[in-house]
């Protein structure tokens, strides 16, 4: 009779030790998820998108990428966050965001960035953001990185009816927005193959020569007149990927150092009143 009621007694202790062992746990549990949705920890991209951080991160940039079909936006985004790229054309149909960290001039930034479908046109106020754009975040981004093809300059034509759009339906002061020219590994590589020696040369020169005009020409537009940031690159073999990110990332944070976003210093490795000093910046992603 005793040993029956040591062994009850025995098996209500272990319950009770079990109630609270998992009282514990679910108080471990709920604890990790509050410092999650605080926006917790490092945030990394590891194969698929994280979670979003919390909007109380004061630092949250929120970059979007728009352009016309098939100009490598996606590309841009997985090479230079995966370091990863795929031969094969998918179109986006849906939203994606990643969330990768960037430390620019020793100061840490989460970055969102948003890749979207094609759009037809840019929302000319939250209605229409909200009818067609849902959830798109298209109106409140911090910074646009508007991506055209190099070897069709057709696709410019797309952004620079996007971008008027978007100075006509929102004040895009202090938004920076940064134009980039994609797949520069294609340029002056459609000529025709039919054709050999000095025809063959001779069309390759033209071709070049056409494409280097039109190529000025966007760059001074971009540069001179909508006063925006242009980077040419290729998604495809991972060149000056980082370098469009990091062209964004200087400005964004001299924005925040002009507009007085910091009490500390100047950042560190500038040049007051010189353009060398952009090139001299430390980026770094993690």
């Amino acid at each position: 009779m005793n040993k029956f009621d040591n062994t009850t007694k025995n098996d209500k202790d272990s319950d009770k030790n079990a109630k609270s062992n998992c009282t514990k746990q679910t108080k471990v549990l709920e604890l990790d998820l509050d410092y999650l949705e605080r926006g917790g920890g490092t945030l990394t991209v590891t194969g698929a998108p994280s979670v979003e951080p919390s909007p109380d991160n004061l630092d949250l940039v929120k970059v979007v990428l728009l352009g016309a079909p098939a100009v490598g936006k996606t590309s841009i985004i997985q090479q230079f966050v995966w370091s990863d790229f795929s031969e094969e054309y998918v179109p986006t149909d849906r939203k994606h965001t990643f969330y990768p960290s960037v430390i620019i001039n020793e100061h840490l930034y989460e970055v969102k960035i948003t890749d979207v479908p094609v759009i037809p046109y840019f929302p000319i106020n939250s209605y229409y953001e909200w009818a067609h754009y849902r959830f798109y975040g298209l109106r409140n981004a911090t910074a646009y990185i508007l991506v055209f093809d190099l070897s069709n300059v057709e696709t410019f034509q797309y952004i620079r009816t996007l971008r008027d759009q978007m100075v006509e339906s929102r004040d895009m002061r202090n938004v920076p927005v940064l134009v980039v020219g994609n797949k520069q590994d294609l340029l002056c590589s459609n000529t025709p193959s039919a054709v050999t020696g000095l025809q063959q040369l001779a069309m390759a020169e033209s071709a070049c020569g056409d494409s280097r005009e039109k190529r000025r020409n966007i760059v001074n537009l971009v540069r001179k007149h909508w006063k925006c940031g242009y980077v040419e690159c290729s998604a495809k073999y991972n060149w000056r990927v980082i370098a469009v990110f990091k062209e964004l990332m200087e400005m964004i944070d001299a924005l925040e150092w002009s507009g007085g976003g910091r009490s500390a210093e100047p950042p560190p490795d500038s040049t007051a009143g010189g353009s060398g000093g952009t090139h001299e910046n430390r980026c770094a992603v993690a």
